[in-house]
């Protein structure tokens, strides 16, 4: 990556290429709850509309809107400032943008360079940027817990109008997000340098940066889409099955649930291991008979502590998750106990069956962005592959 330039190399940033209309023009955010707060719009005059979270990341702009969790969620990021370094292509993490809008303090362009500026990322994928907005204080409302649902549009309206379209909006858990990202047809993804196993990945929204991860350590993988049965999975031979990262509402995955059940089972009397992430952590606590829920405050950022409880170790992890396992006696019925846990608020973030073939995290070891200080996790799971 690119190193950040000296702030008085920066400028308020334009918006992105003229032909897509104005520059920039007066915008607003408004929530189903009444607020209401005003800004610029710019890279893309917009409407949006979607579920407001916040994301405490520094950095990684690029890594953030194209990670397909954040399929229909507009972002807020609570650092004051964005777009001072250029992205690079081999930094996004899908082919496109899946954040439906970004709402940051201050937006600025990049010196000349190779790689694409923020306001150009967005521009180019018609996703609008509100800039201006104390993005703190809209934090701690959130934090608060203000409802999310909001849209985000040219001040043309009345607030009142706009605080009417938030309220219209189909609730975020009520929206089938996995099958507009998921793979459609079966792709391989080669191992760097020598194969030292196969991998059958399940995708509900994963990013560039897990692929590489497993990559890195021998693994050809083959990416299956969302809705793949478990016998399809076991067709394909793997000597390890990976559930993905993804987003919306695992409670209302019914098919996947079903699938999962039925791989772990397998996996308990001997058959391939399973590491699910993110999702795929919620999807093996859900077919294990436990349940999830929406937090009152999403993870999202890169500075979250967690806690392994085998070792006491504590690692700096990423985070992008608004639904939690939840912690109960149905856990330890099916043989699982919580491996990891959230060290400011207690969230489930790993589990692991007593059987030692079935693993999951609810955070993301590969990072991006974020620290790799869980990386290992990967170095285990293949070792179990092996075993």
């Amino acid at each position: 990556m690119q190193a950040i330039p000296n702030l008085e190399q920066l400028s308020e940033a334009p918006a992105a290429d003229p032909r897509s209309g104005p520059r920039s023009a007066p915008g607003i955010v408004a929530l189903e709850g009444g607020l209401v707060q005003h800004g610029m719009l710019r890279a893309h005059m917009g409407p949006a509309e979607g579920d407001l979270i916040f994301t405490t990341a520094a950095t990684g702009w690029g890594e953030i809107l194209t990670d397909p969790s954040y399929a229909g969620q507009i972002v807020v990021l609570t650092h004051p400032m964005a777009g001072s370094y250029r992205i690079a292509a081999s930094e996004l993490e899908s082919s496109r943008v899946h954040a439906r809008a970004l709402i940051c303090t201050r937006l600025v362009t990049p010196p000349d360079g190779p790689g694409i500026s923020l306001t150009e990322l967005l521009g180019e994928a018609r996703i609008p940027v509100l800039t201006g907005i104390d993005t703190r204080a809209l934090t701690l409302e959130l934090r608060r817990g203000m409802a999310r649902r909001a849209v985000i549009r040219t001040a043309t309206v009345t607030d009142a109008e706009a605080v009417g379209e938030a309220g219209a909006i189909l609730p975020w858990a009520s929206i089938d997000h996995v099958a507009g990202v998921t793979t459609r047809e079966r792709y391989t993804v080669a191992p760097r340098g020598m194969r030292t196993a196969r991998a059958t990945l399940v995708d509900f929204g994963v990013k560039h940066s897990l692929l590489a991860a497993l990559a890195a350590r021998g693994l050809e993988i083959t990416v299956l889409p969302h809705d793949t049965a478990a016998d399809g999975v076991l067709a394909t031979s793997p000597d390890l099955i990976v559930l993905s990262p993804g987003p919306g509402d695992p409670s209302a995955m019914a098919l996947q649930i079903a699938t999962t059940r039925a791989l772990a089972s397998v996996a308990v009397e001997g058959g391939p291991p399973i590491l699910g992430v993110c999702l795929g952590h919620q999807l093996l606590a859900l077919a294990a008979g436990a349940g999830t829920q929406r937090m009152a405050v999403g993870h999202h950022g890169g500075n979250h502590a967690v806690l392994e409880a085998a070792t006491g170790r504590v690692d700096i992890g990423a985070h992008n998750h608004e639904v939690a396992v939840v912690d109960g006696p149905a856990l330890a019925a099916a043989g699982y106990a919580v491996s990891h846990r959230d060290l400011n608020d207690g969230t489930v973030e790993g589990l692991s069956h007593a059987g030692g073939r079935i693993a999951s995290v609810q955070f993301h070891p590969e990072g991006a962005p974020g620290p790799i200080d869980a990386a290992r996790i990967f170095d285990l799971v293949v070792e179990r592959a092996l075993a």
